[in-house]
């Protein structure tokens, strides 16, 4: 199975890619190319595969969120950017 996402940027593919690249299986292959996160898996079943990607999606939209928040300019308590 293979699956392809288009990210902001090379650089939030990347980062994508290096958080949690580290807890794949080794059955689950991972790239980044440009701004786009590759996902390529062989498993034993549609079963299987279906709860690697489910496991695996949900690592993914908690570092998309981490990395949207550190990428996102601060704000005050009010909702005003800080600093400049």
């Amino acid at each position: 199975m293979r699956v392809r996402r288009t990210c902001g940027s090379a650089a939030e593919a990347r980062a994508l890619l290096d958080s949690v690249q580290a807890d794949t299986p080794g059955f689950v292959h991972l790239s980044a190319d440009g701004a786009s996160l590759e996902i390529r898996l062989v498993a034993r079943s549609a079963a299987s595969a279906r709860a690697t990607l489910e496991d695996l999606f949900a690592c993914l939209r908690a570092a998309e969120g981490t990395i949207v928040a550190a990428t996102s300019p601060a704000e005050e308590p009010g909702g005003r950017p800080t600093g400049g």
